[in-house]
C-alpha cells in the first residue's frame, strides 16, 4: 500500500512537471514566431542607387537566413517609398567572414511595373 501511495505521488509530480514544461515551451515558441512576423523592414545603411526609372538596393547581412523575406520585404518598401519608379532591384550581399572578403549576391529580386501589373521574380546565386 505504501509502495502505490509513493508510486501515485511520483506520477502526480511528473504530469505537474509535464504539463508545466509544455506550457513553458509553447510560450516561448509562440513569442519567437510573433516577435518575427511582428517585424517590418527598415532602412538600413545599405547602398540606394537611382538611375531613370530604376532602383538599386544593395543589403549586406552576416548569413543567409531570412533571405527571401528581407528581400521581398525591400522590394515592397521601396516601391511603396518610391511610387513612381518601374523597376527595384533588392540585392541580399551575404559576408560570412568579416576579416577576409569573401561576399558574394546570395538573392537578387526584382520587382517590375508595367501599367497596373506588379512582379517579382527572385534569383539565386547557388555558387555563393
Amino acid at each position: 500500500m505504501k509502495n502505490i501511495l509513493i508510486f501515485l505521488i511520483l506520477i502526480a509530480f511528473l504530469a505537474a512537471l509535464s504539463i508545466g514544461a509544455t506550457g513553458s515551451l509553447v510560450s516561448g515558441t509562440s513569442g519567437v514566431f510573433n516577435k518575427v512576423q511582428g517585424e517590418v523592414f527598415q532602412e538600413t545603411s545599405s547602398e540606394v542607387l537611382i538611375e531613370g526609372k530604376k532602383l538599386y538596393i544593395s543589403i549586406n547581412q552576416k548569413g543567409e537566413e531570412n533571405a527571401e523575406k528581407i528581400v521581398i520585404d525591400c522590394l515592397n518598401f521601396y516601391a511603396e517609398k518610391y511610387p513612381d519608379l518601374s523597376e527595384y532591384t533588392c540585392d541580399l550581399v551575404v559576408r560570412k567572414n568579416l576579416i577576409i572578403d569573401d561576399s558574394c549576391n546570395y538573392l537578387s529580386g526584382l520587382l517590375s511595373k508595367k501599367e497596373s501589373e506588379e512582379s517579382i521574380t527572385l534569383d539565386y546565386n547557388t555558387d555563393c
